[in-house]
């Protein structure tokens, strides 16, 4: 039987696992539709996920000897462990009570220090993590665990707890990137020993449960990565194309989510958390100036029943001219939502001081209008898209092709266009 690496990437909205051959070509995909958790307060769909991954693998395992499994997750995002048993997953749009969110602006570290706006709802993952002390006292923070959610799923699989840069420095308050230590917030509170050793990215925690390997049929040496945050993932994919190596570039990956980061380069004069200015964290621990806007939640709401619908980049003069989306047919109206994100994005980039190519990944790769308004908007930066349809994926399998015996290297040796 063939090997394969198989790269799980839980996503807000959606969850996929993608089966990877040794010569970096895509074998096998498959979906899921994470469900709205009904639970008060909100909360990750955690059983479903976790029954469409073991689903997922067993069927993955009939196609091919899998022989690592890399888990890529949203951040703000982490499980509250009792011993073995998963207690709470809190979505990160439920918002804490008035008095946990009054009290957590006087515990969190300064701006300056973990370059971490304070932002609404739980998107700051510290905020979640003080209302847990009040919605579970007997376990958090006493007795009970926290991984955050790659690697949730990393233990999940494996039975090793971990905790990793990339996901600590994703607006949580927890991690301090200049100093590359927790936050004093996470460290008085008792929280980053809750937390898991750091570990690698790309690490292998161990092998498969032994109990899981058997249930599901995979190697018993299949070995479990420890995972990491996706857009970080995006931007290690972007790293290894040879165009983009040992020169400044910019990523915008594109999802629920639009996120914009900047590598390399003077960066910005000053971060402004106003504008949802942060620095997330590289693989490498370094600070990645960012800047990001719900595009694609957005643009579900913008094209309405016309979704799906593909734009035209022959419409955008038009399209610019439009004044009421609602009464546009579909190819127009979804040209002008393009439109709107590429202006949107460009104003991201502008404010990360990108330098240099941007290369665009995920939902919106393919979306020529996007990419082709984004070239007029910035006409002295290349855009380029190539293959990255996929950039979390193909970042998190180049993870485990520098850590393991796989023979991936050559994964993202394809041309950008």
């Amino acid at each position: 039987m063939d090997q394969a690496i198989a790269i799980v990437d839980i996503g807000k909205t959606r969850s996929k696992l993608t089966l990877w051959a040794p010569d970096g070509k895509l074998r096998r995909e498959f979906d899921y539709v994470n469900a709205i958790g009904v639970q008060r307060p909100r909360q990750l769909d955690l059983n479903g996920v976790g029954g469409w991954l073991k689903r997922a693998l067993a069927h993955a395992a009939r196609l091919a000897r899998i022989t690592a499994i890399v888990p890529v997750a949203h951040g703000a995002a982490g499980v509250l462990l009792a011993g073995e048993a998963p207690l709470c997953a809190l979505d990160y749009e439920a918002a804490p009570p008035r008095e946990i969110a009054k009290a957590y602006d006087t515990l969190r570290d300064p701006f300056e220090a973990t370059l971490s706006p304070r932002l609404a709802d739980g998107l700051n993952l510290g905020a979640q993590l003080l209302w847990l002390e009040q919605l579970h006292p007997e376990t958090w923070p006493k007795s009970g665990g926290f991984l955050l959610w790659p690697q949730y799923w990393a233990w999940f699989l494996s039975g090793e707890r971990a905790s990793e840069v990339t996901s600590l420095g994703c607006h949580s308050d927890l991690w301090r990137p200049l100093e590359h230590r927790f936050s004093d917030l996470a460290l008085s509170r008792g929280w980053a020993e809750r937390l898991g050793p750091l570990r690698g990215a790309g690490e292998a925690l161990g092998p498969i449960r032994p109990a899981l390997a058997d249930e599901l049929g995979l190697p018993f040496d299949c070995r479990i990565h420890c995972g990491l945050h996706d857009s970080n993932a995006a931007l290690h994919a972007a790293r290894g194309r040879a165009e983009l190596a040992d020169r400044p570039f910019a990523v915008v990956s594109t999802g629920t989510w639009f996120v914009c980061l900047a590598a390399g380069g003077a960066g910005p004069a000053a971060y402004d958390p106003a504008q949802d200015m942060l620095a997330n964290v590289d693989v490498e621990g370094r600070p990645t100036p960012t800047a990001r806007f719900m595009g694609g939640r957005d643009y579900e709401a913008w094209m309405g029943a016309a979704l799906g619908v593909a734009s035209d980049p022959e419409l955008l003069r038009e399209a610019a001219a439009l004044t009421d989306w609602s009464r546009a047919p579909g190819p127009l109206r979804a040209t002008r939502a393009a439109l709107e994100l590429a202006r949107r994005t460009d104003r991201a980039l502008r404010l990360v001081a990108a330098e240099g190519p941007i290369l665009i990944e995920g939902r919106f790769a393919a979306d020529r209008a996007f990419s082709v308004a984004l070239e007029r908007l910035r006409p002295n930066q290349s855009v380029f898209h190539g293959d990255m349809a996929d950039g979390v994926a193909l970042g998190a399998l180049r993870l485990a092709a520098t850590a393991g015996p796989d023979g991936l290297a050559g994964v993202l040796s394809g041309r950008l266009s």
